[in-house]
């Protein structure tokens, strides 16, 4: 059977070819999708909520609930990748790709009305309004700002950019640099119990929580929390002090320490809390870590030479090849630290 309107091709459809079936499917485009761009972070609003990426695929997925066709099973996309705002003339261009179950794809030129406002986002009128819910400070073992903190910082950094783009009410308000540390402002609080225990899983370190009121919100009292993040800020041969006795630092990882008895050589680890809890103390003192090379040894004591000066020294223990160790107050004390 020929088609009713050419007369060419043949019917496959209500009397219709392909072609004529596809010429003449229509496409409605009813009501209207506003959009508000927020100028200073270019997070946007589609109806009711507010996003910080993905414009294109947020605008096709509302543009598309307004668009019907003459055929209830044909199947339309609206193509994000088209997706054109005209802010001037009020409206959103776009293409749409229709299937409509023939070997042929239709695409369309569409356009919809848009309200598109410029206006900033409830984050950018908090961060400029300076408003946080937690401040984290970040400082060291002593009293002074150190390396670790920039350490620390970089860190978290990466942590902080996942934590932004995730939630639109997640947001770091600012960060303030002092002698001692850094006072980070966190517009979220549960933001702020994350970046904290973040940083207590990555390094030794201690956290103490306090909260003060900061007034009524809806009817409740309204506290903001401080997290103090004191962070180890030592290395290796730093001479700590504990109930009258003195202590080489061996190792350190984000959960223990390991000290070296400057007396005895015994070697023991002291975890987080106890440590920060304890009456451990910086001497200011630091034992020097050399290279070793061994010259001989027996079952219980080997000769040792200093890879700098060359002088020799024997200490207990059987060693082999070369070894780290400290040295400190004339004496050689070996480490489990591999040879650099």
């Amino acid at each position: 059977m020929k088609c009713i309107l050419c007369d060419k091709n043949e019917a496959i459809e209500h009397g219709l070819c392909s072609d004529c079936l596809d010429s003449n499917f229509q496409i409605n485009v009813n009501g209207s999708v506003d959009l508000t761009i927020c100028p200073k972070c270019d997070s946007f609003k589609v109806g009711n909520r507010w996003y910080r990426e993905g414009m294109k695929g947020r605008l096709a997925a509302a543009i598309r609930k307004h668009i019907t066709g003459s055929s209830g099973s044909a199947e339309i996309n609206v193509v994000s990748d088209s997706i054109s705002i005209n802010r001037p003339e009020g409206r959103i261009d776009f293409s749409v790709a229709v299937d409509n179950g023939h070997s042929s794809l239709i695409t369309r030129s569409e356009s919809i009305p848009s309200k598109i406002l410029l206006n900033s986002c409830p984050i950018c009128n908090k961060v400029t309004g300076s408003y946080y819910e937690a401040i984290i400070q970040m400082r060291t073992f002593g009293t002074n700002y150190t390396s670790i903190i920039d350490e620390a910082m970089d860190r978290i950094d990466p942590f902080i950019v996942n934590m932004e783009s995730r939630s639109n009410d997640s947001f770091l308000s600012k960060i303030v640099r002092l002698p001692e540390g850094l006072d980070l402002y966190i517009g979220k609080k549960n933001d702020a119990i994350k970046m904290t225990r973040f940083l207590h899983e990555n390094f030794f370190s201690e956290i103490k929580i306090t909260k003060k009121l900061a007034g009524r919100r809806e009817g409740e009292d309204f506290y903001r929390y401080t997290y103090l993040v004191r962070l180890l800020n030592l290395s290796r041969g730093t001479i700590i002090q504990h109930e009258g006795r003195e202590y080489l630092l061996e190792q350190i990882s984000p959960n223990s320490l390991t000290l070296i008895d400057a007396a005895s050589e015994r070697r023991f680890t002291v975890q987080q809390n106890d440590f920060y809890s304890g009456s451990y103390s910086d001497t200011q003192e630091k034992a020097e870590l050399r290279r070793y090379i061994v010259i001989s040894n027996t079952a219980s004591e080997t000769e040792l030479m200093d890879s700098l000066n060359f002088s020799r020294f024997t200490v207990k223990g059987s060693y082999h090849g070369e070894i780290m160790a400290f040295y400190y107050g004339g004496k050689i004390i070996p480490t489990e630290i591999p040879v650099q």
